[in-house]
C-alpha cells in the first residue's frame, strides 16, 4: 500500500512538474493578466482564459445544481424506503449510467438534447452551456446518488430508534437525524462530482458549441461557449509543440490539474474525518 501511495504520488508529482514546465512560458508572457482577457485567437497570439473559466464555471454549476437534489432523491428513496429489490436495481442502474463512456453521452446529446433545446427554446443551435450541464448532470448523478446512499446506510440503527422512540416523524427523522449525521459522506460525493465535471472533455466538447467568447450577458446560459476541457480538446491536435498556443493549452491543462487535485484532497480529507467521528 506505501509502494502504492508513492507511486501515485510520484506520478502526480511528474504530471505537474510536466505541465508547469511546458506553460511557463505562456505565464511569463501573459501572466495573471490572462484570467481577465476573454480574447483567445491562437492566429493573432491572443491567448486569454476568462471565457473558458467562465463556461467551465457554469457548465459545473447547472450539473451540480441538477444532480444534487436529483441524486439525494434517489439516494433517501432507495435506502429509506424502497425494499431491498428494489434498491438493488436503482444502485445497479446507477452504476451502470456510471460505466458508460463520455462519447456516448456525447453522441446522445448530440442526437437528443440539442435538437430537443433547438426547437423547445426556439434556438439558432442547440449548443450552449445548458446543453452542457444537462449533460454532465446526468454524468455525474451516480457519483452523487451512491455516495449519499452509502452515507445513509451507515447511520446507526440505534440512532434511527431512538429518534422514533421520541415520537419524530419519518421527514423529522429525515432532516434532523439522517441527512445531517451522512452529510460528511454526502459533501464527500458531491466534491468528487464536481472533479469530475470539471474534467470531463469528450461529451463536452460535443454539445457546448466551443465558440472562444465570454457570454453576452456572462449568465447567459443559452449562448455557445467554451471550457477549458473543450479547448484543450478540440486544439491540442493543431498547436505546435513547444509554441505559445501549445503552452497555452498546457495553462489551461494546469488549471484544471490543480483545481480537481484540489477537490479531490478536500474529499477525501471529509471522507476521513466522517469516518473518524
Amino acid at each position: 500500500m506505501r509502494a502504492s501511495a508513492l507511486i501515485s504520488l510520484i506520478v502526480v508529482m511528474l504530471m505537474l512538474w510536466f505541465l508547469v514546465q511546458q506553460s511557463w512560458p505562456y505565464w511569463q508572457h501573459y501572466g495573471l493578466g490572462s484570467f481577465v482577457s476573454g480574447d483567445w485567437y491562437p492566429y493573432e497570439s491572443l491567448f486569454g482564459l476568462a471565457a473558458a473559466i467562465i463556461g467551465s464555471f457554469w457548465a459545473a454549476l447547472i450539473a451540480l445544481a441538477i444532480a444534487i437534489p436529483t441524486g439525494l432523491a434517489a439516494a433517501v428513496m432507495s435506502s429509506e424506503i424502497l425494499s431491498g429489490p428494489w434498491r438493488n436495481l436503482i444502485r445497479g442502474s446507477m452504476e451502470l449510467l456510471a460505466g458508460i463512456p463520455s462519447v456516448v453521452y456525447g453522441l446522445l446529446g448530440l442526437w437528443l438534447l440539442l435538437p430537443f433545446l433547438q426547437s423547445s427554446l426556439h434556438l439558432l443551435t442547440g449548443h450552449n452551456l445548458l446543453a452542457a450541464g444537462l449533460l454532465l448532470s446526468v454524468m455525474i448523478l451516480p457519483t452523487i446518488m451512491v455516495m449519499a446512499q452509502d452515507a445513509l446506510s451507515e447511520v446507526s440503527a440505534s440512532q434511527r430508534d431512538a429518534a422514533a422512540s421520541l415520537g419524530m416523524g419519518w421527514s423529522a427523522r429525515l432532516w434532523r437525524i439522517l441527512l445531517p449525521q451522512a452529510w460528511p459522506g454526502i459533501r464527500s460525493g458531491i466534491l468528487l462530482a464536481l472533479g469530475r465535471a470539471l474534467g470531463e472533455t469528450m461529451a463536452v466538447m460535443l454539445v457546448v458549441g466551443s465558440m472562444d467568447r465570454i457570454p453576452e450577458p456572462f449568465y447567459n446560459l443559452l449562448s455557445p461557449a467554451q471550457t477549458l476541457t473543450s479547448r484543450i480538446g478540440r486544439e491540442i491536435g493543431e498547436s505546435a509543440f513547444g509554441s505559445m498556443h501549445f503552452s497555452a493549452l498546457m495553462a489551461c491543462g494546469l488549471l484544471l490539474a490543480l483545481v480537481t487535485i484540489a477537490i479531490s484532497l478536500l474529499a477525501h480529507m471529509h471522507t476521513d474525518s466522517a469516518r473518524a467521528t
